[in-house]
Parts: structure tokens; sequence; C-alpha cells
């Protein structure tokens, strides 16, 4: 690949040919911004705010009006709203924005001594992800999204199957809307980041009906009680045995950390049913929230498991920013025999794999790199690389008392709560609390009440702009989620190191949270009063 001429790309953004031109090498165009508002060099803020919501689907297109995308969030730096909803989407930091604005120069400013040519810098991306997460060895393939990397996972492990396939997919109602149609090797969506028009739950091509089937295992009940892990691990084992008899190869998935904190499958299941049958039994780690421990995910790629994971969630890096890390045998394995769906070129564009698995494809590339899903895990790379810097142990003592700051705060909320079912050690490690709606009569508020208050907090009255978590549905009752970030975490690690105490370093968290639960407190209030 050549580096790009800085000229050419500044005239597409510019001209009346910048829809072809995107569709052709980058991504589409997003709904409401006109070539006009983009200024005239290719690495300028207009330039770089535009490219960061390109190379993914219409949630990531911005409003014509708010400029806003589907999630609320801007993609430019916003310093004077207050965000804790990295469990959703994050504004894009001034930090990001920065590298991401230097980055794109170094890529399109062929006189500069810092330049790259487009297939090394994309190759760099890749290896700051593997780099951070101590995984040098490990092959990553850039994703448009979580939903992305499940397509990439399955088909990965199609390719090298020559058997059908059933895909084990655990809470899929606590991992991404789109996911359940992905794990059947469908269209999720009716189009691709890419800029594809295709069926919406349509197979991809390549994928005969019948070759996937999927089964669901649920981490709660249907009152929304949390599952025993005892019995979910029995039941990923039953269906692996099962399906093994049945002659059909099998995907297991174990769930890191679910929209509202919970972790589901323990490793030591995943290792029995991938030994059931060596070859046969894939496994891959759902880490797209990222609020694990970084060590645990080593160990995962370490024990032959596939991770997939997003900068776009606890990284707080903008939407739509994915990755899938395999293993380096599978990796081996998969250049030497795949036979990867056709239909996967939909989605994935060749400057995001590896030299070493590109080259082994049958299928023909569409797209020859997506821009802006670069950029976008550059601005996210610059929280992930000061976030490893931060000691396990420390990371660890933030994130508990964050949690222990939401939760000494509910209560002076009208109208909030921890439910009990939300109750657990597993939210400290995780730096997130649900917390439960109630209606002014005593019940739960409704999914859509919740959505309307979600949506309400970004309004001015009450307060400034606040983000919170999008609404996830539990049996009956619906929560909003409230969660710290790794920029929070630096945050305080530095105030740390400077020589302030946990107490101290929190307080400029803490006071932001006050103004959010006050901002939440007013807007329950005025629906109360509506």
């Amino acid at each position: 690949m050549n580096r790009f001429d800085r000229n050419q790309l500044a005239t597409a953004l510019t001209s009346e040919t910048i829809m072809p031109a995107i569709q052709r090498g980058i991504s589409p165009v997003p709904t409401g911004l006109e070539p006009e508002t983009v200024g005239n060099r290719s690495d300028s803020p207009a330039s770089v705010s535009f490219l960061l919501q390109t190379g993914g689907d219409r949630r990531i297109w911005p409003d014509a009006i708010t400029r806003r995308n589907r999630y609320g969030t801007l993609a430019i730096p916003a310093d004077d709203e207050i965000s804790f909803s990295s469990t959703t989407a994050s504004n894009i930091s001034r930090e990001g924005y920065l590298a991401a604005g230097a980055e794109l120069a170094r890529l399109t400013d062929i006189a500069s001594p810092s330049s790259v040519a487009s297939e090394q810098w994309f190759a760099d991306i890749r290896d700051r992800i593997a780099g951070n997460l101590g995984c040098a060895g490990a092959h990553v393939v850039l994703a448009a999204s979580g939903t992305d990397a499940e397509l990439l996972a399955l088909c990965i492990t199609v390719g090298v199957s020559r058997r059908p396939l059933t895909n084990l997919l655990v809470a899929p109602d606590e991992t991404g809307n789109g996911v359940p149609r992905a794990a059947a090797g469908s269209h999720y969506s009716d189009l691709t980041a890419l800029g594809s028009a295709v069926e919406a739950g349509a197979p991809l091509e390549g994928l005969p009906p019948g070759r996937i089937e999927v089964r669901t295992i649920a981490i709660r009940n249907q009152t929304g009680e949390p599952r025993h892990q005892h019995d979910i691990d029995a039941d990923i084992i039953a269906a692996v045995e099962l399906e093994l008899r049945r002659d059909r190869d099998v995907l297991v998935h174990v769930l890191d950390t679910s929209k509202t904190g919970l972790p589901a499958v323990t490793r030591q299941a995943a290792r029995h049913a991938a030994a059931l049958a060596p070859g046969r039994v894939r496994v891959i780690v759902d880490a797209c929230q990222f609020r694990g421990s970084i060590s645990r995910l080593k160990q995962d790629l370490a024990d032959g498991f596939m991770v997939a994971l997003t900068g776009s969630k606890f990284v707080a890096g903008p939407p739509f920013s994915g990755a899938l890390l395999i293993p380096p045998a599978f990796a081996e394995e998969l250049a030497v025999r795949s036979d990867i769906p056709a239909g996967l070129a939909e989605y994935s564009a060749a400057l995001d794999w590896p030299t070493a698995l590109r080259q082994g494809m049958r299928f023909k590339f569409k797209s020859g790199l997506n821009l802006g899903l670069g950029l976008r895990w550059v601005a996210a790379l610059a929280h992930l690389d000061r976030y490893t810097e931060v000691d396990e142990s420390r990371q660890s003592l933030v994130k508990a008392q964050f949690v222990r700051s939401v939760r000494s705060r509910i209560d002076a909320v009208k109208g909030i709560s921890l439910h009990e079912d939300d109750e657990g050690d597993h939210l400290g490690s995780r730096a997130m609390v649900p917390v439960t709606l109630m209606t002014g009569a005593g019940t739960f508020a409704s999914f859509e009440a919740c959505q309307d208050i979600q949506l309400s907090m970004r309004g001015l009255h009450g307060g400034p702009v606040c983000h919170i978590g999008q609404a996830v549905r539990l049996g009956s009752r619906t929560v909003l989620r409230i969660a710290a970030s790794a920029v929070d975490v630096i945050g305080v690690s530095q105030a740390m190191s400077a020589g302030q105490s946990l107490h101290q370093a929190l307080t400029p968290l803490e006071s932001r949270l006050d103004i959010l639960l006050h901002k939440l407190s007013a807007v329950l209030h005025h629906r109360r009063g509506a």
C-alpha cells in the first residue's frame, strides 16, 4: 500500500466526489455532514472530526443539528460535559483528539520526516493494542465494533472447521443488540461499517443455511436475578458435550463483563470445554467492556482463547473501535488452511488484518482500509497506553473506591436505588453501578421511561450536559448505569503519584459525580411534576 497523497485526500474531503472517494477507500459519509463543513487540509480539526465519524454504521453518524451520534456523544472534545457513560459510549477526549490529528498528519504528509506508509500505520496500531496487553505474539484484527468482532470470530472459526458449527452465546441481552444475528453468521443491520447495503438477517455469502446454529445460555432468570455461576458452567459443559455427540464443532463464549457488570462462564469451565475436543471446541472471551484485569486477558490468550475487546467502552475512546485478538497457534492454523466466508469482506478491510493472515485469504477484500476505525483506535490508545502504566493493584483500588462513592450517594437521590440483585464484589472490580429507577408510585420505571431520562440528562435543564449508560432490561425492571473509565483511573492515579491520598485524589471525580446525581435528581423531579 502506498502513502496517502495529502492533496488528493483533502480534495476528496472538500469536493463533490466525497461520497465515492470515501466509499472506495475509507468508509461511508455520515448523514448530515456536508462536504463544505470540512476544512481544506486533510489533518485540519474539521477533517479529523469528520473522519472519526466514518467507517462505522449509522449509529455513529452525527445528527445534522446536534452533531451528536445515536449514543449522544460528539467527535470533538467537550470538556464542559460530565460523562459516566463508558458502559455505552464517551465523547472523544482532548488528548485522544490531538493524538488522532497528529497521526492523521503523519499518515498524509509525505514530505514530513515522520510520515509513514498506510500499511505500517495500521500495523503500528495493532502492535500497540497487543503490546498494551503484554501479548506481542498475538495477532490483532481490527473491527468496527464488538458486534463486528463477533462476526470475525465466527468466520475465522468457520474457516478452520470442516463440520457444522454450534455457537454457544452467553447472555445475548447483556452484550450487544446485534450480537445474536452476528453469532448466527447473519447481517445484523442493513448497512455495514464499510458502506455495503445488505439484507438484515440474511446469511453472509459463503455461509450456507444450516451451517451455523446458535444456542444461548442465560446469566439471569426470568425475574432478572443472577444465576449461580456453577449452574451457568454446567449448562455450558453439557451443551458442548451434546454438540460434539451431534458431530458439530463448537464456539464457546466467555463473558468477561456484561452490560451490568456480571461475568459469565468461568475460565476453568472454558478450559475444560476446550479440552473435551482440542481443535473442535474454540473459545472466545468477550471483553468488549474491557473492565476486567489485563493480566487475565493475557492468560486467556496463553490458554489459546480468542479475545474480543473495544477501545470505546471502559477505555473511553470514540465509539466503534473494536478488535479481535487471535492466539499465535490459532493464527498459524488459520494462515495455512482457512476458508473464511467471502461475506466477511463486507465488514473487514484489508489493512485491518496482519500481513501474515491477509495473504492467505481466498476471498477478495472490497475495501483497502478503514481510516475512521484507525483514527478511533489512535484516540483510544492515547488512554490505554497510560492506563496500562498504572499498577493493577492501584487500578483495582480506584475502581472499588469509585463504586463505594456511588453507593454512598445513591440513597440521597429520591427515585433511584441499588437493587439487591445488583449487589456484589463484581461491581467494584468493574467500576460500574447499575441503578434501578422507581416511579412516584413506588413501581419500577418502564424501559421507555428510563430511556427518556437518559436522554434528558443530555439536556440543559437542571445542570450541565451529563452522560449515563443506556437502559438495560433486567426482568421486570430496567437499570441505567453509572461507570468510571480508564481516564478516571488515570487521573486519580496521577494525583496519588504526586503525593495525594486516595481520598484527596478522588475529590475531583466525586465532585463530578455529585453534579451528575444532582442533575439526575432534578430530571426525576421534573418528570414527576410534569
